[in-house]
């Protein structure tokens, strides 16, 4: 039985309904042509989704052949109607064809953006919102401009804001006067309002760059706050993505701060999150302390969910949305009681489109005996007409949100409005599409409870070996969280600064005549770690050991080796932010990277651990009658592990645990650069169990190395490091030496200089950024690293600019800060060496962008951007290892592809580009182990992107790979005869 309340709720929402009734119910009101195709959408699902990407790569089109071309790679052999294929232009082929159809593809597509987007400028929006006022309907103008990567971008936009605003303030006065509209029970209601986007006001908008966020949003807005106090205007900060949602409330409160007077302001809560109703109550009572005029508050349900779900899936995070829609309506009703019960603290508004959300809005605030105009309905401009029309019809205060700016900038948001209203929980779909029953549609959602938002994932237990769970990977921090933010910042400062750590063989510390000192490349005069210098003498004693260890440790079943990699991977876990620190300040390592890389420590160990469960049963093999055939594995034997400084973590704990789960013993020789590292890691796996013969450690310098390689009683060598390094290793191997039984296998990685293209269609909102990632973060010194890019004629000179703007405000400093992307150079040699190659490239090339601006005390080298025509030039051919980035044209996509393979390394490679059929092609032809479409080309996860490469970039399987354990075993098969003077056993 439904009590009074839900009885006035569904009576409302019946009279919108019929209301919108006599309205022809259509869900935006478009042409007959994209009425239909969106029809089409919501039944057919793949048609949908190769829609919305057309929609997407629209604006990149830079002639009919591109727009034919794309339509023909989108839509081969998607089922449509006849009348939609010649609205997109999918024509037969006839003479002049092809103009033809490429000018039906562009008007339907533009009058479909038109709908939606009331204009591209100023003067074109004006008119549009004068009739809109005139009909009864305010708006909120929103600039379209979501993504921007240069301060120069961020100045354009706030101009574009002031512009907007100065627009509506001159046409507005002309309006007829509109009671409705203009005034609430707390005064008057601003009829200019302009939404506005925080994270297009700086490139920093972002929780490690916080501070400088901040500072220069606020710093942009100033001057359009004291013009819309001055003119009675509103300004509304719009809340994006989960990132930027606290930084959103910060900035708003420093504005309300700075201008608690006035103008009013406004801002967005989106009931789908979790913590929607704990941020309302806050914003409450912040508006109530501190504002004269009552912050207006805009309560919507939230357009990101997709990307929200599955970005916290993927990284392990907790999902900060509502999983169901049952929840997010829920929430959204729960929302709306506080609002409506703090009318007056604040000033509620409501955008919806699901009319259910409407009328209980409307219900709640006769029920709390406030008048119709203590709340303001809004909603998307150009969708669901007929409720516009019904809210209006019905006497309740109606605004329109009013998307302006060109196609290109509000393609985002015109595909991210289409796939919000065409889903499969739209309310909008349900009613105005599909006709569903009203009775269904307005009934209280069906969810009791409400899911509290999680502070963070919880910890993992740890991992049995008898029944393991399927491997996932470890979550890195989820920085744009204040917890795990500050456990790092606060190891960062508890983390001791000095470190005294031994050669070690069979697990006893050996004395050295000589130290190894590691120093903080961030500040070169504080020393890290004081290591002992092993050499020659304590190589062969390691050896010895190793060998001596050998039988016990081969003989230890492999469930049991991979338990101590289950027990090391939960060390890993208790001690992950001090050896995050310690990464800190050994390998100059920024904070996130150097989590990061504790991550991918842990996840070596959890991911070999399995992959021997699965060897340790050996290899199904066919069987014959009247015999046994069994297939299996043993370790190869002692084994030499030579490690790089730059993953000083992640990159030995693959080497080390691969070879000891497969029943080999290590002697691990560390980069010299970062010995305090290497150590740790020894010690876990000591603790957890290794046996101490089966593992020693040797700090030193090259000769430990290079004796190992050439020791007759080393079966193996895993390397990771420089390509000369690398060579030589695989040369000194092949030689058979006295008392030598095998031929060394060599496992070597050795770097690459790879490229990334940028198709002439490539979204540059997402490319730049990720190659900036790519070239820059960690000062360029990962083997990954993008050290190439390759545009495409149409694209080139925009991404040039925006790369150089980009680099431009690329946090550089000492890597316990946060904000930090650029660290220093690892040592005085590489600091010569990039210094060295930013000489060369005035020569070479044309720098079109090298920061100088650098701390002091450090081996710092700003990020650097040039320009070459020479691709067979030194800084477009020799791996730099370094934030040193070359920049070729390419006339097409042919010569982009031969430009790109034209190196001697094959390591990673990426792809920018919405072209299926191109996308297709770098996937068979572009020369990478790794190939990155659409993405950062760095940050390689264990099991998900297994790691490595050919040509002179290394040999041998991917690390964190199905066939990487393969390379440290020997396969052994068993045959026996079963049968014994003509009998054989019952089974047989």
């Amino acid at each position: 039985m439904l009590d009074a309340f839900e009885r006035d709720v569904q009576a409302i929402a019946r009279r919108i309904t019929e209301a919108a009734g006599s309205e022809q119910p259509r869900v935006y009101h478009l042409g007959w042509w994209s009425e239909r195709l969106l029809e089409w959408a919501m039944a057919h699902p793949r048609f949908k989704t190769q829609l919305f990407r057309f929609v997407d790569v629209f604006p990149a089109c830079h002639d009919d052949a591109d727009v034919l071309r794309h339509l023909e790679e989108y839509f081969d052999g998607v089922e449509m109607p006849r009348a939609l294929r010649l609205g997109l232009g999918l024509t037969e082929r006839v003479p002049f064809g092809a103009g033809i159809s490429a000018a039906a593809a562009r008007r339907n597509v533009r009058r479909m953006a038109r709908q939606l987007i009331v204009g591209a400028a100023p003067e074109d929006a004006l008119p549009r919102l004068e009739r809109l006022w005139r009909a009864g309907e305010a708006s909120t103008v929103d600039l379209l401009g979501e993504h921007i990567v240069t301060e120069a971008e961020a100045d354009r936009y706030a101009a574009r804001v002031a512009a907007m605003l100065e627009a509506l303030v001159s046409a507005t006065r002309t309006w007829p006067a509109a009671p409705l509209l203009e005034r609430d029970p707390w005064g008057l209601v601003p009829r200019v309002n302009v939404s506005v986007k925080p994270t297009a006001l700086t490139p920093l908008f972002a929780p490690p760059t916080a501070a400088e966020g901040l500072a220069e949003a606020e710093r942009r807005l100033r001057p359009v706050l004291e013009r819309a106090r001055a003119a009675g205007a509103t300004i509304h900060l719009d809340t994006e993505h989960d990132e930027a949602k606290d930084l959103t409330f910060e900035l708003l409160r420093a504005l309300g701060a700075a201008f608690p007077d006035g103008p009013q302001l406004g801002c967005v809560v989106q009931a789908y999150r979790k913590d929607a109703y704990a941020d309302l109550r806050r914003l409450v009572d912040w508006s109530r302390d501190t504002l004269r005029l009552p912050l207006q508050i805009r309560l919507v349900k939230g357009a990101y969910w997709d990307s929200e779900t599955i970005v916290a899936h993927a990284e392990g995070w907790p999902v900060p949305v509502f999983e169901t829609k049952a929840e997010t309506d829920a929430s959204y009703e729960r929302c709306a009681r506080y609002l409506v019960d703090h009318a007056g603290q604040v000033r509620p508004a409501f955008g919806s489109h699901n009319v259910r959300s409407l009328a209980y809005a409307v219900a709640y605030t006769r029920a709390r005996g406030l008048p119709e105009t203590a709340i303001e309905l809004q909603l998307l401009y150009g969708m669901a007409e007929p409720i516009h029309v019904a809210v209006r019809r019905l006497g309740f205060p109606v605004r329109a949100y009013a998307p302006v700016g060109d196609l290109i900038a509000g393609m985002a948001y015109l595909v991210r409005r289409l796939l919000e209203n065409t889903s499969n929980e739209s309310f909008i779909r349900h009613r105005f599409a599909e006709g569903q029953a009203l009775e269904a549609l307005i009934a209280p959602p069906a969810a009791r409870t409400l899911p509290e938002p999680e502070a963070e994932a919880a910890p993992r237990p740890p991992t049995d070996a008898a029944a393991p769970a399927p491997f996932v990977n470890e979550p890195r921090a989820e920085l744009r969280r204040p917890g795990p933010r500050a456990r790092l910042v606060a190891a960062v400062h508890e983390a001791p600064r000095a470190f005294e750590d031994p050669v070690l063989i069979e697990g006893t510390p050996v004395p050295t005549t000589d130290l190894l000192t590691s120093v903080d490349p961030g500040e070169f005069a504080t020393a890290v770690c004081r290591a002992g210098h092993a050499g020659p003498a304590e190589a062969e004693r390691a050896v010895d050991a190793a060998l001596r260890a050998l039988p016990a440790w081969r003989a230890t079943p492999w469930r049991e080796r991979a338990a101590t990699l289950f027990r090391a991977a939960a060390i890993l876990r208790r001690r992950r932010t001090a050896l995050a620190a310690l990464e800190v300040f050994e390998a100059g390592k920024p904070l996130a990277e150097a989590d990061a890389d504790v991550c991918e420590a842990i996840d070596y160990c959890e991911y070999y651990g399995r992959q021997a469960l699965r060897l340790g049963d050996g290899a199904p093999v066919r069987q014959r009658p009247g015999e046994t055939n069994l297939y299996r594995y043993q370790p190869r034997g002692v084994g030499a592990v030579i490690a790089p400084w730059n993953f000083p973590l992640a990159i030995p704990a693959g080497m080390v645990t691969a070879s000891l789960v497969a029943g080999n013993c290590v002697v691990f020789k560390p980069a010299e650069q970062a010995p305090g590292v290497a150590f740790r890691l020894v010690e876990i796996l000591l603790e957890a169990g290794v046996p101490p013969g089966a593992l020693a450690f040797l700090p030193g310098m090259g000769d430990v190395g290079a004796h190992l390689v050439r020791h007759p009683a080393v079966a193996f060598v895993v390397f990771t490091g420089s390509k000369a390094v690398g060579l030589s290793i695989i040369a000194d191997a092949a030689v058979q030496r006295p008392g030598q039984r095998h031929v060394k296998r060599v496992v070597a990685e050795m770097g690459g200089k790879n490229a990334i293209v940028v198709d002439s269609d490539a979204d540059l909102d997402q490319a730049v950024p990720a190659i900036v990632a790519s070239a820059f973060a960690y000062a360029g010194q990962k083997c990954s690293a993008a050290s190439r890019v390759i545009g495409v004629r149409p694209v080139f000179d925009a991404l040039v600019e925006r790369l150089a703007g980009a680099a431009a405000v690329v946090p550089v400093g000492h890597p316990r800060e946060l904000r930090t992307v650029v660290g220093p150079l690892i040592d005085e040699d590489a600091w010569n060496r990039v210094r060295e190659y930013r000489a060369l490239a005035r020569a070479e090339g044309e720098v079109v962008f090298q920061r100088d601006d650098v701390p002091g005390g450090g081996w710092y080298a700003g990020p650097t951007v040039v320009m070459t025509n020479r691709p067979h030039s030194r800084i477009a051919t020799e791996e730099i290892f370094g934030p040193f980035l070359t920049v070729m044209r390419a006339d097409d996509f042919d010569q982009a592809l031969a430009l790109a393979n034209d190196t001697e390394y094959a390591l990673t490679a990426g792809l920018f580009s919405r072209s299926p059929a191109r996308i297709r092609r770098a996937a068979e032809e572009l020369r990478a182990g790794n190939l990155y479409v659409n993405r950062a080309i760095t940050g390689a996860l264990v099991g998900c992107q297994p790691f490595g490469g050919y040509g002179l970039s290394g040999v041998g399987s991917k690390a964190g790979g199905p066939d990487y354990l393969l390379q440290l075993v020997e396969p052994r098969v068993v045959t026996e005869n079963t049968i014994r003077q003509g009998f054989a056993p019952p089974d047989e």
